[in-house]
Protein backbone atom coordinates (compact mmCIF):
# COMPACT_ATOMS: atom_id res chain seq x y z
CA UNK A 1 0.00 0.00 0.00
CA UNK A 2 1.52 3.35 -1.03
CA UNK A 3 1.98 6.31 1.29
CA UNK A 4 -0.77 8.14 -0.59
CA UNK A 5 -3.21 5.41 0.39
CA UNK A 6 -2.42 5.52 4.10
CA UNK A 7 -2.62 7.92 7.01
CA UNK A 8 -0.67 7.93 10.24
CA UNK A 9 -2.24 8.56 13.65
CA UNK A 10 -0.74 8.64 17.12
CA UNK A 11 -1.84 6.82 20.27
CA UNK A 12 -1.74 8.13 23.87
CA UNK A 13 1.63 6.46 24.53
CA UNK A 14 3.16 8.17 21.49
CA UNK A 15 3.02 5.09 19.27
CA UNK A 16 2.20 5.87 15.65
CA UNK A 17 -0.05 3.63 13.57
CA UNK A 18 -0.49 3.55 9.80
CA UNK A 19 -4.03 2.98 8.53
CA UNK A 20 -5.71 2.95 5.12
CA UNK A 21 -7.32 6.23 4.09
CA UNK A 22 -10.97 6.15 5.19
CA UNK A 23 -10.27 4.28 8.43
CA UNK A 24 -12.23 4.93 11.61
CA UNK A 25 -11.43 4.69 15.30
CA UNK A 26 -13.07 1.27 15.31
CA UNK A 27 -10.72 0.16 12.52
CA UNK A 28 -7.82 1.40 14.64
CA UNK A 29 -9.07 -0.57 17.66
CA UNK A 30 -9.48 -3.72 15.57
CA UNK A 31 -5.95 -3.30 14.26
CA UNK A 32 -4.61 -3.14 17.81
CA UNK A 33 -6.54 -6.16 19.04
CA UNK A 34 -9.93 -7.88 19.04
CA UNK A 35 -10.37 -7.45 22.80
CA UNK A 36 -9.92 -3.68 22.52
CA UNK A 37 -12.34 -3.51 19.61
CA UNK A 38 -14.95 -5.48 21.56
CA UNK A 39 -14.60 -3.20 24.60
CA UNK A 40 -14.58 0.04 22.57
CA UNK A 41 -17.65 2.30 22.82
CA UNK A 42 -16.31 5.65 21.55
CA UNK A 43 -13.05 7.50 20.94
CA UNK A 44 -11.26 10.74 21.71
CA UNK A 45 -9.84 12.30 18.55
CA UNK A 46 -7.69 15.39 18.97
CA UNK A 47 -9.25 15.98 22.38
CA UNK A 48 -12.87 15.62 21.27
CA UNK A 49 -15.09 12.64 22.09
CA UNK A 50 -16.48 11.11 18.90
CA UNK A 51 -18.35 8.09 17.64
CA UNK A 52 -16.24 5.10 16.64
CA UNK A 53 -17.31 5.35 12.99
CA UNK A 54 -15.97 8.88 12.43
CA UNK A 55 -13.28 8.94 9.72
CA UNK A 56 -9.76 9.65 10.97
CA UNK A 57 -7.51 12.25 9.39
CA UNK A 58 -3.74 12.15 9.02
CA UNK A 59 -1.86 13.18 12.15
CA UNK A 60 -4.84 12.71 14.46
CA UNK A 61 -4.21 11.89 18.12
CA UNK A 62 -6.55 9.06 19.04
CA UNK A 63 -7.45 7.21 22.22
CA UNK A 64 -10.08 4.50 22.43
CA UNK A 65 -12.77 4.79 25.12
CA UNK A 66 -13.58 1.38 26.57
CA UNK A 67 -16.75 0.37 28.35
CA UNK A 68 -15.21 -0.19 31.79
CA UNK A 69 -13.68 3.31 31.98
CA UNK A 70 -15.52 6.25 33.54
CA UNK A 71 -15.87 7.89 30.13
CA UNK A 72 -17.04 4.60 28.63
CA UNK A 73 -19.68 4.09 31.29
CA UNK A 74 -20.90 7.62 30.61
CA UNK A 75 -21.38 6.73 26.94
CA UNK A 76 -23.13 3.46 27.83
CA UNK A 77 -25.53 5.26 30.15
CA UNK A 78 -26.26 8.05 27.71
CA UNK A 79 -26.99 5.55 24.94
CA UNK A 80 -29.18 3.49 27.27
CA UNK A 81 -31.15 6.64 28.12
CA UNK A 82 -31.82 7.11 24.39
CA UNK A 83 -33.04 3.53 24.10
CA UNK A 84 -35.35 4.14 27.05
CA UNK A 85 -36.78 7.23 25.34
CA UNK A 86 -37.32 5.20 22.19
CA UNK A 87 -39.18 2.56 24.19
CA UNK A 88 -41.37 5.12 25.96
CA UNK A 89 -42.29 6.90 22.72
CA UNK A 90 -43.26 3.58 21.14
CA UNK A 91 -45.32 2.44 24.14
CA UNK A 92 -46.98 5.76 25.01
CA UNK A 93 -48.30 7.41 21.88
CA UNK A 94 -48.13 11.19 22.16
CA UNK A 95 -45.41 11.22 24.83
CA UNK A 96 -43.13 14.26 24.83
CA UNK A 97 -39.49 13.67 25.72
CA UNK A 98 -37.09 16.28 27.06
CA UNK A 99 -33.52 15.44 28.15
CA UNK A 100 -31.81 12.18 29.08
CA UNK A 101 -28.30 12.72 30.44
CA UNK A 102 -25.90 10.27 31.99
CA UNK A 103 -25.33 10.94 35.69
CA UNK A 104 -23.17 9.36 38.38
CA UNK A 105 -23.79 5.60 38.32
CA UNK A 106 -26.74 5.91 35.96
CA UNK A 107 -29.00 8.03 33.80
CA UNK A 108 -32.47 9.52 33.66
CA UNK A 109 -34.94 10.81 31.11
CA UNK A 110 -37.83 13.23 31.65
CA UNK A 111 -41.16 12.74 29.90
CA UNK A 112 -44.53 14.42 29.64
CA UNK A 113 -47.22 11.81 29.13
CA UNK A 114 -50.54 12.55 27.42
CA UNK A 115 -53.49 13.29 29.66
CA UNK A 116 -51.29 13.84 32.71
CA UNK A 117 -50.62 10.11 33.01
CA UNK A 118 -47.91 8.92 35.38
CA UNK A 119 -45.66 5.88 35.15
CA UNK A 120 -46.39 2.84 37.33
CA UNK A 121 -44.22 -0.12 38.34
CA UNK A 122 -46.01 -2.14 35.67
CA UNK A 123 -45.04 0.50 33.11
CA UNK A 124 -41.38 0.20 34.11
CA UNK A 125 -41.54 -3.54 33.46
CA UNK A 126 -43.08 -2.92 30.02
CA UNK A 127 -40.48 -0.27 29.19
CA UNK A 128 -37.68 -2.62 30.25
CA UNK A 129 -39.06 -5.37 28.00
CA UNK A 130 -39.32 -2.99 25.04
CA UNK A 131 -35.76 -1.77 25.64
CA UNK A 132 -34.49 -5.35 25.53
CA UNK A 133 -36.24 -5.80 22.18
CA UNK A 134 -34.49 -2.70 20.83
CA UNK A 135 -31.12 -3.87 22.16
CA UNK A 136 -31.59 -7.35 20.69
CA UNK A 137 -32.35 -5.77 17.30
CA UNK A 138 -28.80 -4.30 17.33
CA UNK A 139 -29.96 -1.02 15.80
CA UNK A 140 -27.30 1.43 14.65
CA UNK A 141 -26.88 4.85 16.26
CA UNK A 142 -26.61 7.02 13.17
CA UNK A 143 -25.50 10.63 13.57
CA UNK A 144 -26.85 13.36 11.33
CA UNK A 145 -26.16 17.09 11.32
CA UNK A 146 -28.55 19.75 10.07
CA UNK A 147 -29.46 23.40 10.36
CA UNK A 148 -31.46 24.64 13.33
CA UNK A 149 -34.36 25.35 10.98
CA UNK A 150 -34.38 21.77 9.73
CA UNK A 151 -34.13 20.47 13.30
CA UNK A 152 -37.12 22.56 14.37
CA UNK A 153 -39.13 21.05 11.52
CA UNK A 154 -37.97 17.55 12.45
CA UNK A 155 -39.05 17.97 16.08
CA UNK A 156 -42.17 20.00 15.35
CA UNK A 157 -44.26 17.67 17.54
CA UNK A 158 -41.74 17.75 20.41
CA UNK A 159 -42.00 21.20 22.07
CA UNK A 160 -39.24 20.62 24.62
CA UNK A 161 -36.74 19.70 21.91
CA UNK A 162 -37.76 22.80 19.93
CA UNK A 163 -37.25 24.96 23.01
CA UNK A 164 -33.74 23.57 23.48
CA UNK A 165 -32.83 24.14 19.83
CA UNK A 166 -34.14 27.71 19.92
CA UNK A 167 -32.32 28.59 23.14
CA UNK A 168 -29.00 27.14 21.96
CA UNK A 169 -29.05 28.78 18.55
CA UNK A 170 -30.13 32.13 20.04
CA UNK A 171 -27.29 32.12 22.57
CA UNK A 172 -29.51 31.84 25.66
CA UNK A 173 -28.67 28.23 26.54
CA UNK A 174 -28.14 26.91 30.05
CA UNK A 175 -26.76 23.62 31.36
CA UNK A 176 -29.93 21.76 30.42
CA UNK A 177 -29.60 22.81 26.79
CA UNK A 178 -25.84 22.27 26.61
CA UNK A 179 -26.28 18.59 27.48
CA UNK A 180 -28.26 18.13 24.27
CA UNK A 181 -26.82 20.55 21.71
CA UNK A 182 -23.27 21.81 21.38
CA UNK A 183 -24.17 25.25 20.06
CA UNK A 184 -23.85 27.21 16.85
CA UNK A 185 -26.04 26.90 13.78
CA UNK A 186 -25.49 23.17 13.26
CA UNK A 187 -27.61 20.72 15.27
CA UNK A 188 -26.78 17.03 15.62
CA UNK A 189 -29.31 14.23 15.99
CA UNK A 190 -29.08 10.46 16.33
CA UNK A 191 -31.39 7.96 14.65
CA UNK A 192 -31.93 4.40 15.82
CA UNK A 193 -34.53 3.64 13.18
CA UNK A 194 -36.53 5.64 10.66
CA UNK A 195 -39.22 6.00 13.32
CA UNK A 196 -37.08 7.34 16.17
CA UNK A 197 -34.68 10.26 16.24
CA UNK A 198 -33.34 12.18 19.23
CA UNK A 199 -31.58 15.49 19.63
CA UNK A 200 -28.07 14.88 20.98
CA UNK A 201 -24.46 16.03 20.78
CA UNK A 202 -23.15 12.46 21.27
CA UNK A 203 -21.13 10.36 21.19
CA UNK A 204 -22.99 7.04 21.32
CA UNK A 205 -22.13 3.37 21.09
CA UNK A 206 -22.12 2.04 17.50
CA UNK A 207 -25.25 -0.09 17.94
CA UNK A 208 -27.83 -0.88 20.60
CA UNK A 209 -26.37 -4.38 20.78
CA UNK A 210 -23.46 -2.89 22.77
CA UNK A 211 -25.91 -2.26 25.62
CA UNK A 212 -27.93 -4.60 27.78
CA UNK A 213 -26.65 -4.54 31.36
CA UNK A 214 -29.13 -2.05 32.77
CA UNK A 215 -31.97 -1.69 35.26
CA UNK A 216 -34.72 0.91 35.60
CA UNK A 217 -34.70 1.99 39.23
CA UNK A 218 -37.54 4.37 40.02
CA UNK A 219 -39.91 7.10 38.86
CA UNK A 220 -39.97 10.60 40.29
CA UNK A 221 -41.58 13.92 39.50
CA UNK A 222 -39.35 16.65 38.11
CA UNK A 223 -40.11 20.22 37.10
CA UNK A 224 -38.94 21.25 33.65
CA UNK A 225 -35.63 23.08 34.09
CA UNK A 226 -36.01 22.65 37.86
CA UNK A 227 -38.52 25.50 37.96
CA UNK A 228 -41.55 24.81 40.15
CA UNK A 229 -43.55 27.19 37.96
CA UNK A 230 -42.86 25.01 34.92
CA UNK A 231 -44.53 21.77 33.81
CA UNK A 232 -44.28 18.74 36.08
CA UNK A 233 -42.61 15.88 34.20
CA UNK A 234 -42.17 12.17 34.84
CA UNK A 235 -38.53 11.19 35.38
CA UNK A 236 -37.35 7.61 35.06
CA UNK A 237 -34.01 6.81 36.70
CA UNK A 238 -31.91 3.90 35.55
CA UNK A 239 -28.43 2.47 35.78
CA UNK A 240 -26.25 0.82 33.14
CA UNK A 241 -22.91 -0.96 33.30
CA UNK A 242 -20.42 -2.73 31.09
CA UNK A 243 -21.17 -6.23 32.41
CA UNK A 244 -23.71 -8.26 34.32
CA UNK A 245 -21.26 -8.59 37.21
CA UNK A 246 -20.74 -4.81 37.43
CA UNK A 247 -24.51 -4.24 37.38
CA UNK A 248 -25.14 -6.81 40.12
CA UNK A 249 -22.36 -5.34 42.27
CA UNK A 250 -23.94 -1.90 41.93
CA UNK A 251 -27.39 -3.20 42.90
CA UNK A 252 -25.82 -4.84 45.95
CA UNK A 253 -24.09 -1.58 46.91
CA UNK A 254 -27.40 0.26 46.68
CA UNK A 255 -29.08 -2.30 48.93
CA UNK A 256 -26.29 -1.97 51.50
CA UNK A 257 -26.42 1.83 51.30
CA UNK A 258 -30.18 1.71 51.90
CA UNK A 259 -29.55 -0.10 55.17
CA UNK A 260 -27.24 2.75 56.19
CA UNK A 261 -29.31 5.66 54.87
CA UNK A 262 -28.93 8.44 57.44
CA UNK A 263 -32.61 9.36 57.10
CA UNK A 264 -33.57 5.85 58.16
CA UNK A 265 -30.98 5.62 60.93
CA UNK A 266 -31.99 9.05 62.27
CA UNK A 267 -35.49 7.71 62.96
CA UNK A 268 -34.44 4.28 64.22
CA UNK A 269 -31.84 5.76 66.59
CA UNK A 270 -33.97 8.76 67.64
CA UNK A 271 -31.32 11.26 66.51
CA UNK A 272 -33.32 13.94 64.70
CA UNK A 273 -36.53 14.63 62.81
CA UNK A 274 -38.04 17.00 60.26
CA UNK A 275 -41.40 18.14 61.73
CA UNK A 276 -43.82 19.30 59.05
CA UNK A 277 -44.78 22.21 61.31
CA UNK A 278 -41.30 23.68 60.77
CA UNK A 279 -41.40 23.43 56.99
CA UNK A 280 -39.35 21.42 54.53
CA UNK A 281 -35.62 20.99 54.98
CA UNK A 282 -35.50 22.11 58.63
CA UNK A 283 -34.35 19.62 61.25
CA UNK A 284 -34.60 19.41 65.02
CA UNK A 285 -31.96 17.43 66.90
CA UNK A 286 -33.19 15.09 69.64
CA UNK A 287 -31.17 14.51 72.85
CA UNK A 288 -29.30 11.50 71.41
CA UNK A 289 -28.60 13.38 68.21
CA UNK A 290 -27.49 16.34 70.29
CA UNK A 291 -24.82 14.18 71.91
CA UNK A 292 -23.54 13.06 68.50
CA UNK A 293 -23.57 16.61 67.19
CA UNK A 294 -21.74 17.97 70.26
CA UNK A 295 -19.01 15.35 69.88
CA UNK A 296 -18.55 16.34 66.24
CA UNK A 297 -18.49 20.05 67.08
CA UNK A 298 -16.02 19.52 69.93
CA UNK A 299 -13.73 17.60 67.58
CA UNK A 300 -13.94 20.38 64.99
CA UNK A 301 -13.20 23.06 67.60
CA UNK A 302 -10.22 21.07 68.89
CA UNK A 303 -8.72 20.63 65.41
CA UNK A 304 -9.20 24.30 64.53
CA UNK A 305 -7.76 25.47 67.84
CA UNK A 306 -4.68 23.31 67.27
CA UNK A 307 -4.43 24.84 63.80
CA UNK A 308 -4.20 28.37 65.17
CA UNK A 309 -7.77 29.48 64.51
CA UNK A 310 -9.62 31.96 66.72
CA UNK A 311 -13.31 31.43 67.44
CA UNK A 312 -15.88 34.04 66.42
CA UNK A 313 -19.68 34.30 66.42
CA UNK A 314 -21.91 36.19 63.98
CA UNK A 315 -25.68 36.87 63.82
CA UNK A 316 -28.20 34.92 61.77
CA UNK A 317 -29.48 38.03 59.95
CA UNK A 318 -27.74 40.77 58.00
CA UNK A 319 -28.66 43.90 56.10
CA UNK A 320 -29.01 43.44 52.35
CA UNK A 321 -26.28 46.06 51.81
CA UNK A 322 -23.70 43.64 53.22
CA UNK A 323 -24.56 40.90 50.71
CA UNK A 324 -24.76 43.52 47.95
CA UNK A 325 -21.24 44.70 48.75
CA UNK A 326 -19.84 41.16 48.97
CA UNK A 327 -21.43 40.21 45.65
CA UNK A 328 -23.35 37.30 47.13
CA UNK A 329 -26.76 38.88 46.56
CA UNK A 330 -26.14 39.20 42.83
CA UNK A 331 -24.91 35.64 42.36
CA UNK A 332 -26.89 33.70 44.99
CA UNK A 333 -30.18 35.56 45.41
CA UNK A 334 -32.20 32.64 44.02
CA UNK A 335 -30.71 30.42 46.74
CA UNK A 336 -31.49 32.85 49.57
CA UNK A 337 -34.63 33.18 51.63
CA UNK A 338 -36.92 36.12 50.78
CA UNK A 339 -35.97 39.47 52.33
CA UNK A 340 -37.56 40.98 55.43
CA UNK A 341 -38.40 44.68 55.54
CA UNK A 342 -37.90 46.30 58.95
CA UNK A 343 -36.29 49.35 60.58
CA UNK A 344 -36.32 51.13 57.21
CA UNK A 345 -34.02 48.46 55.81
CA UNK A 346 -33.96 45.10 54.06
CA UNK A 347 -32.61 42.04 55.88
CA UNK A 348 -31.81 38.48 54.82
CA UNK A 349 -31.20 35.30 56.83
CA UNK A 350 -27.53 34.69 56.14
CA UNK A 351 -26.74 31.99 53.55
CA UNK A 352 -23.00 32.16 54.32
CA UNK A 353 -20.62 33.55 56.96
CA UNK A 354 -17.91 35.01 54.71
CA UNK A 355 -18.99 38.70 54.65
CA UNK A 356 -19.32 38.83 58.44
CA UNK A 357 -15.83 37.45 58.96
CA UNK A 358 -14.59 40.16 56.63
CA UNK A 359 -16.31 42.74 58.85
CA UNK A 360 -14.48 41.35 61.88
CA UNK A 361 -11.15 41.72 60.08
CA UNK A 362 -12.03 45.24 58.92
CA UNK A 363 -13.18 46.41 62.35
CA UNK A 364 -9.78 47.93 63.17
CA UNK A 365 -6.43 48.57 61.58
CA UNK A 366 -4.33 45.41 61.41
CA UNK A 367 -0.60 44.87 61.63
CA UNK A 368 1.18 42.48 59.33
CA UNK A 369 2.36 40.77 62.52
CA UNK A 370 -1.21 39.52 63.05
CA UNK A 371 -1.18 37.72 59.73
CA UNK A 372 -2.13 35.15 58.82
CA UNK A 373 -5.33 35.74 60.81
CA UNK A 374 -7.41 32.57 61.05
CA UNK A 375 -11.08 32.95 62.01
CA UNK A 376 -13.40 30.02 62.71
CA UNK A 377 -17.11 29.74 63.42
CA UNK A 378 -19.75 27.07 63.79
CA UNK A 379 -22.17 29.27 61.90
CA UNK A 380 -25.78 28.38 61.17
CA UNK A 381 -26.86 29.45 57.69
CA UNK A 382 -30.10 29.29 55.70
CA UNK A 383 -30.42 28.51 52.02
CA UNK A 384 -33.56 28.14 49.96
CA UNK A 385 -33.19 24.72 48.38
CA UNK A 386 -36.03 23.82 46.03
CA UNK A 387 -38.52 21.38 47.54
CA UNK A 388 -37.74 18.70 44.98
CA UNK A 389 -34.03 18.71 45.84
CA UNK A 390 -34.32 18.32 49.63
CA UNK A 391 -32.68 15.12 50.88
CA UNK A 392 -32.29 14.59 54.61
CA UNK A 393 -29.18 16.35 55.90
CA UNK A 394 -27.49 16.27 52.48
CA UNK A 395 -29.74 18.95 50.93
CA UNK A 396 -31.29 21.04 53.67
CA UNK A 397 -32.45 24.62 54.23
CA UNK A 398 -30.91 25.31 57.63
CA UNK A 399 -27.55 23.88 58.68
CA UNK A 400 -24.41 24.66 60.67
CA UNK A 401 -21.03 24.97 58.97
CA UNK A 402 -17.62 24.60 60.53
CA UNK A 403 -16.61 27.65 58.54
CA UNK A 404 -13.22 29.32 58.53
CA UNK A 405 -11.40 32.11 56.69
CA UNK A 406 -7.73 32.99 56.54
CA UNK A 407 -6.57 36.59 56.03
CA UNK A 408 -2.99 36.66 54.77
CA UNK A 409 -0.55 38.65 52.65
CA UNK A 410 -0.43 36.28 49.66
Amino acid sequence: MSALETIEVSLPDGTRKSLPVGSTSLDLAQGIGSRLAKAAVAAVVDGIETDLNVLLSAGAKVSIITAESDAGRHVLRHSTAHVMAQAVVQLFVGAKFTIGPAIEDGFYYDFELPGGKTFSDTDLASITEKMREIIKADQSFTRDEMSAKAALELFADQPYKCEIITRVTSGSADGTDASEVQGGDVVSVYRNTDSFVDLCRGPHVPTTGKLGHFALMKVAGAYWRGNEKGPMLQRIYGTAWESKVALEEHITRLAEAEKRDHRRLAVEMDLLSFPSELGGGLAVWHPKGGIVRKLMEDYSRHRHQNGGYQFVFTPHLANADLFETSGHLHFYKDGMYPPMEMDNGTYYPKPMNCPMHCLIYRDRQRSYRELPLRLFELGTVYRYERAGTLHGLLRIRGFTQDDSHIFCTE
